[in-house]
């Protein structure tokens, strides 16, 4: 995500350098309320609370989480080049806490690690199998495969789409997404020239010789909103997460309906908001989603990136979407 320039140089300088090879963390959950100002409100307009952890660690690199995934065993990316894995705590179907956490440095095909300069992990996405992550990075605007249940978690393949080459240094991939018939979708946290973010379905249009072409369009958040994240409600409709902060009215989160039948060449997607919440809300900094199907109800679990900064925090939230 975009941060102040001097928040930028404390993170460089505060040496978040994750282990070499996966390894346990250690991890701390407390409780917090969906409005701590009201004990009675559990949620807002569809989105019902079921609990939520705020999550703290003594390891210098913790934090900064840009995106999650969780089918059953959840996995997080972050700012620092760090690849998390935990097993969710529930209880009577509230979220209580996390355990069994794992984590590591990301590391190129070489093995070697990095910082937040050429680490910058801001998006994921699992294999239909689950046996890989696709992972996406700003700062390089590159797209990495990383197989899941080895040692390290090292690249097994790098990519770098030409239509990301231009992408802004810190505004490019932080949304990745998998559409039905494993196409993975990107869509750009900022705009070069600002304005409606680029997107691509990579590998969506099937030509007549049987090969495959990336179908690129534009996603247009609601005003002063970026795109952090999105997953997918159906096989017809993706709900995009999407973050605003205001020094006037701080954070604010918007959880946007686009029916992927919207999603062509050349469209620009807009979709339809169907909650908004801001403080006294429990939110912060909210850049990961991830959608959950459990006997014919849906929950939204959500996680918030603290940039390292001590005001902020870093959230583990769960809802569930009523119907219409």
């Amino acid at each position: 995500m975009r941060i102040p320039f001097l928040l930028a140089l404390a993170v460089a300088a505060c040496g978040n350098a994750a282990p070499p090879a996966v390894e346990p963390v250690a991890v701390e959950s407390a409780a917090v309320p969906f409005d701590a100002r009201d004990a009675a409100r559990m949620g807002e307009g569809r989105l019902r609370y079921a609990g939520g952890i705020v999550l703290r660690s003594e390891v210098s690199w913790f934090g900064g989480l840009s995106a999650l995934r969780c089918p059953d065993r959840c996995y997080a990316v972050g700012d620092a080049g760090v690849f998390l894995s935990f097993d969710r705590v529930e209880r009577n179907g509230k979220l209580v806490g996390i355990e069994n956490v794992q984590g590591g440095a990301l590391r190129d095909q070489d093995g070697a690690a990095g910082d937040k300069a050429t680490r910058d992990a801001e998006s994921l996405v699992l294999s239909p199998g689950g046996s890989d992550a696709l992972i996406g990075f700003e700062r390089t605007n590159s797209l990495w495969v990383v197989p899941l249940g080895q040692p390290e978690w090292r690249a097994r393949q790098v990519y770098r789409l030409p239509e990301m080459k231009d992408w802004p240094l810190n505004g490019g991939a932080e949304t990745l997404a998998m559409l039905p018939g494993g196409v993975p979708l990107v869509i750009a946290e900022e705009a070069a020239g600002g304005g409606d973010r680029p997107g691509i379905a990579i590998g969506a249009v099937k030509r007549p010789d049987g090969t495959r072409a990336n179908l690129a369009f534009r996603y247009r958040p609601p005003a002063d909103f970026s795109p952090t994240d999105a997953a997918l409600l159906d096989d017809e409709r993706l709900i995009i997460l999407n973050r605003a902060f205001s020094p006037l009215t701080g954070v604010a989160m918007a959880l946007v309906e686009v029916p992927l039948a919207d999603i062509r060449e050349g469209a620009t997607v807009s979709g339809r908001e169907i909650v908004r919440l801001r403080p006294p809300a429990s939110i912060d900094n909210m850049e990961g989603l991830d959608i959950r199907r459990e006997d014919g109800r849906v929950f939204i679990y959500l996680v918030s990136d603290d940039n390292f900064n001590a005001a902020q925090r870093t959230l583990l939230l769960k809802f569930e979407l009523l119907p219409e």
